[in-house]
């Protein structure tokens, strides 16, 4: 079997799904990733009113779904976008997007089934906006990545003498 970049796309896309529905079926409670959090600080040495101990909890979990459907989306991204074409597709960045967010729902909807999980409208919102924002951080690396054309090249080496 030839492995072209789309199907190793598509590979790393399947299996991070896999990690992310991974992690829903585990059962991390707040109160589990609040104990390894406070036992990390109690290790370093670091005293933290639990009010701010609530506060980096929840940004520490949220912070993950950003960053879990962010790798999704650019993975579903580069799986989608056509091969011939290096330029940015709009439309696969739409689908990357609906996918994903598609995805967050199912997620939220599995956890209904795991004990000591719930789930939460506002996880599938901050999902989303997880998956956009790496679709956002891939376009501004590809537009800084493109090659200037030859002309742009000699008018800015111009301009900077």
């Amino acid at each position: 079997m030839e492995w072209s970049p789309r199907k190793v796309w598509l590979l790393m896309t399947v299996s991070w799904a896999a990690v992310v529905f991974n992690l829903s079926r585990a059962p991390y409670s707040s109160a589990s990733s609040g104990r390894l959090i406070a036992t990390v600080f109690s290790w370093l040495s670091i005293t933290v009113l639990p009010l701010n101990l609530g506060l980096l909890n929840t940004l520490l979990r949220k912070s993950a779904h950003v960053t879990e459907y962010a790798i999704l989306a650019v993975f579903l991204y580069n799986t989608l976008k056509p091969e011939e074409d290096p330029s940015w597709s709009r439309k696969a960045a739409i689908w990357a997007l609906l996918v994903s967010g598609g995805y967050s729902l199912t997620d939220e909807f599995h956890q209904l089934f795991v004990p000591g999980r719930h789930a939460s409208p506002f996880d599938c919102l901050i999902d989303t906006m997880g998956a956009l924002l790496g679709l956002l951080v891939l376009s501004t690396v590809l537009v800084a990545l493109r090659p200037k054309p030859a002309g742009m090249v000699a008018e800015t080496t111009k301009s900077l003498s």
